[in-house]
This record gives C-alpha cells, sequence and structure tokens, in this order.
C-alpha cells in the first residue's frame, strides 16, 4: 500500500483543505480530471488519515496536518465555532469551483491581511477575484441574510477605495433595489449565485465584442470616450453592451437619458438579461445576442 498521495491532484486537494479548512464531500470532485473515480480517491485518503470526515465535510486528518506542516503548505488550523463554519463553507465552495480555472484565481478574505485593505475582520467581503489579471471585490447575499448585513455591505462598498470593480453573488434578486447598488465604482455586477453564472464569469472578459459590432453595426459605431456607454458614432448611437447585471453601467445610462431626453441608448445582451434590463431602461434600444457564439474558448462543466 503506498502511504503517501497519489499525485499532484490528491496533493492540491490537500493542499487546498489545508489553507480552508473544510471541504463539502461533493466539492472534491474540481479536483480529479476523472469523476467517476474521485469517491474512491477521497476514500483512500481517509482511510490514510491524510483526510477524516465531518458529516459531509472534509478536514485535514492527522497525517495530513503533519503533511501541510512538512511541506510548508499555507495552514489554517481547524475553525470549530459554528458561527462562522457557514462563512467557511461558502468560501470553501466558492474557490473550489475554480482552483484549477486558467482565467480567475481567487484570494478569500481571511487570507487578506489587515495591511492590505483597513478593518479587514468587520467587513464583509468574501475575497478577491482576479479575472484575466482584473481585481474584483466580492459579497454574497442569500436568503437568511438579514436587512440590516445587506445594508452593512452597501455601507462597506460606500467607504471602499482601493477596489473599483465588485461582484455581488445574490440568491434572491428581488430582495434588491438596482438603484440603491451604484456607487460610482467601476463595475458593479450582481449576479445569481449558480454554476452556470460561476462558469460564465470566467469568459466575463473574453467575449468577441468587436465581431458582434461588426455583424450588427458594420463597423459604424467606435469605441466611445464617454462613461455611459462602450460604443458610438458620436452622432445618434450610443450602444452598451452587458455579459452581466452591471448596476453602475445603468445607473449611467439612466443619468444620461435623463438628461438627453431626445437620444435613445442601445443595448446589447443575452436574452436571459432581456427582461430585467428592459425594466430597468424601457427606454432603450435591445438587440438581443447569442453571446455564447462569441467566445472562443472551450467550456468545461461539471455534473
Amino acid at each position: 500500500m503506498n502511504y503517501f498521495p497519489n499525485g499532484n491532484e490528491e496533493v492540491n486537494l490537500i493542499r487546498f483543505i489545508a489553507k480552508y479548512q473544510y471541504l463539502d464531500v461533493n466539492d472534491s470532485k474540481f479536483f480529479f480530471s476523472s469523476q467517476q473515480y474521485y469517491r474512491k480517491r477521497i476514500t483512500n485518503l481517509v482511510q490514510k488519515e491524510f483526510l477524516r470526515r465531518v458529516d459531509l465535510k472534509l478536514v485535514l486528518g492527522r497525517l495530513g496536518i503533519e503533511y501541510a506542516r512538512l511541506y510548508n503548505f499555507e495552514y489554517t488550523p481547524l475553525c470549530r465555532d459554528k458561527r462562522y463554519i457557514p462563512r467557511l463553507m461558502y468560501i470553501s465552495h466558492f474557490a473550489a469551483f475554480y482552483n484549477d480555472c486558467e482565467t480567475i484565481t481567487f484570494r478569500p478574505s481571511f487570507s487578506i491581511k489587515e495591511k492590505d485593505i483597513l478593518t479587514t475582520k468587520s467587513r464583509k467581503f468574501t475575497g478577491i477575484l482576479s479575472i484575466n489579471g482584473i481585481d474584483y471585490l466580492t459579497y454574497n447575499i442569500q436568503k437568511e441574510h438579514s436587512k440590516k448585513y445587506i445594508t452593512s455591505i452597501m455601507s462597506d462598498i460606500q467607504r471602499e477605495v482601493r477596489y473599483q470593480n465588485i461582484i455581488i453573488f445574490i440568491n434572491d434578486k428581488e430582495r434588491l433595489n438596482i438603484e440603491e447598488f451604484a456607487f460610482g465604482m467601476n463595475q458593479l455586477i450582481l449576479l445569481e449565485d449558480n454554476q452556470w453564472n460561476r462558469e460564465k464569469l470566467k469568459y466575463l472578459h473574453s467575449i468577441n465584442w468587436a465581431r458582434i459590432i461588426e455583424e450588427y453595426y458594420d463597423n459604424k459605431v467606435f469605441f466611445a470616450k464617454y462613461n455611459f456607454c462602450d460604443y458610438t458614432d458620436y452622432k445618434s448611437k450610443y450602444v452598451s453592451t452587458f455579459y452581466f447585471l452591471d448596476t453602475e453601467k445603468i445607473y449611467k445610462i439612466k443619468y444620461f437619458l435623463r438628461e438627453n431626453s431626445k437620444k435613445t441608448a442601445d443595448i446589447i445582451c443575452g436574452s436571459e438579461l432581456e427582461q430585467d434590463l428592459k425594466k430597468e431602461l424601457p427606454n432603450a434600444h435591445f438587440c438581443i445576442v447569442d453571446l455564447e457564439k462569441y467566445i472562443d474558448k472551450e467550456r468545461i462543466y461539471y455534473e
């Protein structure tokens, strides 16, 4: 019997749990190329005492802790405070999904030093997503979160000075008033928290908008110098693109239309955003595009 982890996949799993403390058993699939046998490999690591199960969670076992310390992995002692475990589980679930992603890296809130962000411990962000090198401060609003919690997130964003791109993962968008989530940031994306949107997020900066513009506008509009649109002919066409619901962009377009009542805005988006954007921008012209056709990268879906 081999008493060491079997290959890089198992080593990376141990490294991950050493850092994040917990991992949902079902999320271990994100660490293995073979979805058929990963549960057997988990069972094997448990039998070797590199891992142990706590209900439906994986944590480091006795030999896993020794292994992590021996190889100088980033190691966080296990938190057993039930008040914090749901937050740790959410962050772990989130990080596991992107652990092997080429376009996205994730830094959890607990690994960001206080010298980097003022009063880190009192803030509600879950971490920083770097998408193709662009940093996004991320938050999470679930159904069980109170109005007070949502207000604290809004206050948190209002005093943010370092990061100008925000993503808020939500599972009940009806609770939120989009107009309240405009703070003068570069981007603020409200994103329904599901696996499909997390997968789409990998390609936030990979859409060939230039090809769309060429096909739908015959190259008669150009990159805009304005902050309320992406393309324009500097006469009558003001074109804004949406891959996700960006509340800052919506606010800028609304302000432009209020101040320029005789002008109109063109919106390019996918069908899944059409209803939400028409609700916010009823006087805009809409161009509904299958954006998936304009992303060249191969997608990987997990079952």
